[in-house]
């Protein structure tokens, strides 16, 4: 009579009957996820630079927006600079006459992101009829530089560029 508790029969070493990893195989891919996880964690938990150029995008859609609508009308549009933290877009020759753009407060006033402020830049572009930048609301004093408008966000900064005579964003 066979005995009651018998130990199990062992598998046949080999690749064939190989059943599970070793220790260093576990270690080796338990330090390659920690390695991803912590750049990823870096990327997500940074994010001013998407944030600034966000902000970026927004002013700079503003400015061409204005541009286009001073080229393809008879009136001139711009933006005013109000503020360190606030912009207009305006129409009429008059930074008193705001548009209201889809998604903006009903003032018109655009408020940047905590944090933001322009540093640089002038406090008023117009466009005349040619897309050419000015700086008076009325659009008739051509700007001879260029004029920079530079936008900071957490120690970091962001500039566009409006070329004089042509109004090309940079």
């Amino acid at each position: 009579m066979p005995p009651l508790f018998s130990p199990a029969p062992r598998a046949a070493r080999g690749t064939a009957g190989q059943r599970g990893f070793t220790i260093i195989e576990v270690v080796a891919v338990l330090v390659i996820i920690a390695v991803i996880v912590a750049v990823a964690i870096e990327r997500i938990f940074d994010q001013t630079p998407a944030e600034l150029g966000g902000m970026e995008a927004s002013v700079r859609s503003h400015l061409r927006y204005a541009r286009t609508r001073s080229m393809n009308s008879d009136e001139i549009f711009g933006v005013q600079i109000i503020s360190t933290t606030t912009y207009a877009v305006f129409r009429n020759g008059n930074a008193a006459t705001r548009v209201v753009l889809p998604g903006q407060p009903d003032t018109g006033i655009i408020t940047l992101e905590d944090g933001a402020t322009f540093t640089t830049g002038a406090a008023i572009i117009s466009f005349d009829q040619w897309g050419r930048p000015c700086s008076d609301a009325a659009g008739t004093t051509l700007r001879t530089p260029n004029t920079t408008v530079t936008l900071s966000y957490l120690g970091q900064t962001a500039s566009i560029v409006v070329v004089r005579n042509t109004g090309y964003l940079q």
